[in-house]
């Protein structure tokens, strides 16, 4: 098999695997929060396409906007499954890119496959508002990659870049990822994508500027934020969704990542990047951490969140892959029975229980009557008024 064709081959898998298992999104297709709430919403009353910068919660969202200004002329009945359908073609365009033969980091077929197996409560999957947490591990992979040489792959990068920088925050955490590449090579191609990293991150800033802190924050607690860490990114994804007490799972928030410093540092050598992929998720989990405040938490809820160590597990699974390829073959079989703990540990948990129905088709037919109509969306409990499509 060719590389090319296992690129395939995987790609087709991770969105087939991603289909089944929210298979749900795809047979009953339903808005999820923001995707009903603001995308929709306003596309439907200000027309999608002047909307494409609008920011909100502090950031733009470039995507889940272009979509909706797509969806203003899809078939109303048809929209919501338009935006489960986009965002699965967008969750197989990062699975290919991170199967990239020029990212330096070995395992990219692993990172890919991960998108689709990794434990989670699957609010990622097959919602625009949530695309972001797919779409940065592509911005952070590229900060690893070798130059682009052919003119199509580098427009093809730039692209990659515009879209994923401009859809969620990512890459103001990704800045001294490209600021380093570019010092270290010193070649026009990696500072020409540290400028338009730059310049992305610029865009971002007069909403990140306006955003207003909450003013009743509480106190920090950063023993208990590692805590939650320790239990949110490796015992759920190891072991299950369980809570092994304060002390274990501070132990492991407090041990696990200093020791795979560590070992990428001892291995360098054959695992360029890993080291840039480690920071990438601890700066994820500092930034989202700084924004949600998951000390706050208690340790026996593990599933309202998923989506803030969404980034962390991949960017584990992927180094834990890149270990075993580069490993002699007593050491090979240890990573990837490590590798494989997470599938058994949340077999019970791989397909994602079916929303309850929202009666989208009773909501859109009084739209369409131009009806104004209170719009259940998900999860349950959450709405949002529509005022009814005015007659052409």
């Amino acid at each position: 098999m060719t590389v090319l064709q296992r690129r395939l081959l995987v790609t087709l898998a991770v969105v087939a695997l991603v289909a089944l298992r929210k298979s749900d999104s795809l047979l009953n297709p339903q808005f999820w929060a923001e995707d009903g709430a603001l995308f929709f919403v306003e596309a439907e009353r200000y027309g999608g396409w002047g909307l494409l910068f609008r920011p909100y919660e502090g950031y733009l969202h470039l995507l889940p906007r272009l979509i909706a200004a797509l969806g203003v002329s899809v078939p109303l009945l048809h929209i919501p499954a338009f935006y489960a359908w986009s965002a699965l073609a967008i969750t197989g365009w990062i699975a290919w890119w991170l199967q990239s033969p020029r990212i330096a980091l070995p395992g990219g077929w692993i990172a890919a496959l991960a998108l689709a197996l990794i434990p989670h409560n699957g609010e990622i999957y097959l919602t625009t508002c949530n695309l972001q947490w797919v779409t940065a591990l592509g911005l952070f992979a590229l900060t690893i990659t070798d130059d682009a040489i052919a003119p199509s792959a580098r427009l093809g990068e730039v692209a990659l870049l515009i879209f994923t920088a401009l859809t969620g925050p990512f890459v103001i955490l990704a800045l001294p990822l490209f600021a380093w590449r570019a010092w270290s090579r010193r070649s026009v191609w990696s500072y020409l994508l540290l400028v338009l990293a730059l310049a992305c991150t610029a865009a971002h800033a007069p909403a990140i500027l306006a955003w207003a802190i909450p003013s009743d924050t509480p106190v920090w607690a950063p023993l208990h934020h590692a805590a939650i860490i320790g239990s949110r990114t490796f015992t759920t994804l190891f072991i299950g969704h369980h809570s092994l007490g304060e002390l274990p799972s501070l132990t492991l928030a407090l041990v696990v990542p200093p020791f795979l410093a560590w070992l990428l540092w001892t291995r360098r050598a054959v695992l360029p990047g890993g080291l840039a992929l480690l920071l990438a998720a601890l700066l994820v989990l500092a930034g989202t951490g700084y924004k949600v405040r998951p000390d706050t938490w208690t340790l026996s809820e593990l599933i309202n969140g998923d989506r803030y160590f969404f980034i962390p597990k991949i960017i584990l699974a992927w180094l834990l892959g890149a270990c075993a390829l580069t490993s002699e073959p007593r050491f090979r079989r240890l990573y990837f029975i490590v590798l494989l703990l997470p599938l058994a540990a949340n077999a019970r948990r791989f397909f994602i229980p079916p929303s309850p129905d929202q009666n989208w088709r009773a909501s859109c037919a009084l739209i369409a009557r131009g009806e104004p109509v209170w719009l259940p969306i998900l999860p349950e409990g959450m709405g949002v008024f529509h005022p009814g499509r005015r007659p052409h």
